[in-house]
């Protein structure tokens, strides 16, 4: 064979290769990939006949006036005022504490949380006994008797003993934080401030807290599509410090400034994170089968000048600024869009509407109600005829006209909610025969509580300022 037919014979089986090479590639898809963003992205079908996602979106220490659906004038909020639009807004909405930490005890167990001690915010150095008591059952717990996958995202603040940590009461899921406030920007040091996934802190990487954990919710919400879940994402805005993206707060109302400026501008963040959420649920087909509850924990606080107007007081006390708050539902093809509720409800009742929702029973030892069929008018009378509040020295009852409180020990004050929801004129020496009534009603159902289970935080620090001042005592002398 001579050179020349070598080269031929070469080029033949050149050309045969890359014939079938090209008819392999003919059948690659050259087009972009899709971008891994670690949501399963054709999940299973969701069972036609499964009950309905449950979406709690706590927030935190917001004023009662400020959000647009409440009539704020600079605080803008559409993505929150469109989901109160679609569902039903509570005019008279209650938690069952004026702190962070007995008011969100309350809402997971569905019962007052002073009946298991928990009537405190816990010290910031925990404690064996400073959490939710691990013998009572959170609404996480019950839900997933029913086949739900649970999530807690956000703000824990139940306990900072592992034994009182969300995936020991009934969550599957983890993303957040175990006190009760923290920074909104990234921070290396490890702690119960520190952010965790599960039981594992995490580099913190994030732009800024509020958007992050809307994120990280609706990736999970994602990744659960395809069956029933319950989320209850406690967000920490807007608990001070009081901190916010600079391109948040170019954009404020002029007529804002200071403080007020940069709630303004932290509300705005928390806005456009639930609509990162709401979008989720419209991405995966998933709003028409879920209940989305809203609300605040209570009333805001001297420190982040939060807006409570018309009501009397804030955070910490027991008048209607600190434990009157925003609530509402949306449900789609079960409460009527845009409506309004006026007798009084209890975040209490979000745990007993959940369990119906997903076909069980709601626990007899339950103090809240299923608001379904008293929204739509078919259960008699009204969610509550008598509520009722204990925080340290400070009580109060509400019936469904009056409210009868003392503020830290001091002597009794009555009030008609009806024609003075401000809580301006005290009625007390007009109205003794009410005032006796509601005292024995409240001293009945005090009754039946327990002694707190642990120190609380103002208690905790303030004999750690005792003991600093008679050890600084003692030295000099």
């Amino acid at each position: 064979m001579t050179p020349t037919d070598k080269v031929l014979i070469g080029a033949g089986v050149f050309g045969l290769c890359l014939a079938a090479l090209g008819g392999a590639m003919s059948h690659v898809d050259w087009s972009s990939p899709e971008p891994d963003t670690g949501l399963e992205q054709t999940p299973p079908d969701r069972p036609p006949d499964a009950p309905p996602n449950i979406l709690v979106v706590l927030v935190d220490d917001a004023g009662f006036a400020d959000f647009g659906f409440q009539g704020s004038p600079n605080f803008k909020t559409p993505r929150i005022d469109s989901l109160v639009s679609e569902g039903v807004r509570f005019s008279q909405a209650y938690v069952t504490a004026p702190i962070c930490s007995p008011s969100r005890a309350g809402l997971l167990s569905g019962r007052y949380q002073q009946r298991f001690g928990h009537e405190s915010n816990p010290p910031l150095n925990g404690g064996p006994n400073a959490g939710l008591p691990i013998q009572v059952d959170t609404l996480a717990d019950l839900l997933k008797t029913q086949g739900y996958t649970t999530a807690a995202i956000g703000k824990w603040h139940l306990g900072r003993a592992r034994h009182f940590q969300p995936n020991r009461r009934g969550f599957d899921y983890f993303y957040g934080f175990i006190r009760g406030e923290r920074s909104y920007f990234p921070q290396a040091e490890k702690g119960p401030q520190a952010i965790k996934r599960g039981t594992d802190h995490v580099e913190e990487e994030f732009p800024y807290l509020t958007d992050e954990l809307g994120e990280d919710a609706a990736r999970w919400i994602g990744e659960n599509a395809h069956q029933p879940f319950f989320l209850y994402l406690a967000y920490s805005a807007v608990h001070m410090p009081l901190e916010a993206l600079s391109e948040d707060l170019d954009g404020q109302d002029a007529a804002l400034s200071g403080k007020r400026r940069k709630l303004a501008a932290m509300t705005q963040a928390l806005d456009r994170s639930i609509g990162v959420v709401l979008d989720a649920l419209d991405e995966y087909g998933l709003a028409d089968d879920t209940v989305v509850f809203f609300l605040n924990d209570n009333g805001a606080g001297r420190q982040n000048q939060g807006d409570n107007s018309p009501l009397r007081g804030g955070k910490g006390n027991i008048y209607e600024g600190g434990v009157r708050v925003p609530f509402a539902i949306r449900w789609p093809g079960e409460f009527e869009p845009g409506a309004v509720y006026d007798p009084p409800v209890s975040a209490l009742d979000i745990a007993a509407t959940s369990l119906v929702a997903a076909g069980a029973e709601v626990p007899p030892i339950f103090d809240g109600v299923d608001l379904l069929p008293h929204v739509k008018g078919t259960a008699p009378g009204r969610p509550h005829n008598t509520l009722y509040w204990r925080v340290g020295q400070s009580w109060a009852i509400r019936d469904a006209t009056y409210k009868l409180l003392s503020s830290k020990g001091e002597p009794v004050e009555l009030y008609d909610l009806v024609t003075d929801p401000e809580e301006t004129t005290d009625l007390r020496a007009t109205q003794p025969d009410i005032v006796a009534s509601l005292q024995r009603r409240y001293d009945s159902w005090a009754a039946q509580l327990i002694d707190p289970v642990f120190m609380s935080a103002t208690e905790s620090r303030r004999k750690a300022k005792e003991k600093q001042e008679k050890k600084e005592k003692k030295k000099g002398k």
